[in-house]
């Protein structure tokens, strides 16, 4: 399973982000390019502490979704609503290489983070191992860039 602790597959990832450009068009969704390079950062950053997730906690059965979207499912699905609302951030068109770089740096330090650097639970997928989160950036960055067509 892809997953960013896998050197090869970040280094794939961090190439395809720094491909990202302004103006480049999204092929689903309304976020813009920009706001998806935020988007990412942030999420980085509230795995490794740095930041509240912006989706709130739900109640389920979150460790039967974590099995399934992080280890059954090839990518995850286009559609699901999590709760943030990255399309909504408003962006600085002036700051875009510094957003990237943002990025990048933290999906970066989120693969070489130690497990007790990395926040204990999801707000969706409930309790996750560092396993569990680098499958997550994986998939997550991996989702967005393909919104993109990266």
């Amino acid at each position: 399973m892809r997953n960013i602790s896998d050197g090869v597959v970040l280094e794939d990832l961090v190439r395809r982000l720094r491909r990202l450009a302004p103006t480049l068009p999204g092929l689903w969704g309304t976020m813009k390019a920009q706001q998806m390079a935020l988007h990412v950062g942030d999420a980085c950053a509230a795995v490794l502490k740095q930041r509240d997730f912006s989706a709130k906690p739900r109640s389920g059965p979150a460790g039967l979704l974590r099995i399934i979207v992080l280890y059954l499912l090839p990518r995850m699905p286009r559609g699901v609503k999590s709760g943030a609302n990255p399309a909504a951030a408003v962006v600085e068109p002036e700051a875009f290489a510094r957003d990237l770089e943002r990025a990048v740096t933290l999906l970066q330090q989120l693969a070489t983070e130690a497990p007790d650097g990395l926040v204990d639970r999801h707000p969706i997928f409930g309790p996750m191992t560092r396993a569990d989160w680098m499958r997550w950036a994986f998939l997550h960055t991996d989702h967005h860039l393909r919104q993109f067509g990266l």
